[in-house]
């Protein structure tokens, strides 16, 4: 089973925009993947069967549409910082450890967007 941060990581990888929105099943951040808004943890958590969120509610998507709160004022997302700054941590060491130029670059660019992610939150 993946952590979180591995299936963050692994959208940002394939594109995804991490967004200062939280997922009100998890508390993970949003991501916009094609165009749309979504949570990438629950969605995995659906792919697998498994009930999403720490009180194992559906996902926030599950009836079609997505509840987006508001940005956070600055400083109020405590547990969303840590969680960024553990990922932003994990994609550091892959960087180091990475031998393929171009995804390093990815890695690099994925890195970028999470520290923007993180400076929002303040």
């Amino acid at each position: 089973m993946k952590s979180e941060d591995e299936i963050m990581a692994e959208y940002l990888l394939k594109g995804g925009k991490m967004l200062s929105a939280t997922c009100p099943s998890c508390g993970c951040p949003l991501f916009e993947i094609d165009g749309q808004t979504l949570c990438v943890v629950c969605r995995e958590a659906e792919k697998r069967d498994e009930p999403a969120g720490i009180r194992g509610e559906q996902p926030a998507y599950a009836a079609g549409t997505i509840r987006v709160r508001g940005e956070s004022p600055r400083g109020t997302s405590p547990a969303l910082a840590v969680t960024l700054e553990e990922t932003l941590v994990a994609l550091s060491l892959r960087i180091r450890e990475e031998p393929d130029p171009e995804r390093v670059m990815v890695l690099v660019n994925a890195l970028k967007r999470g520290i923007e992610a993180l400076r929002l939150l303040g």
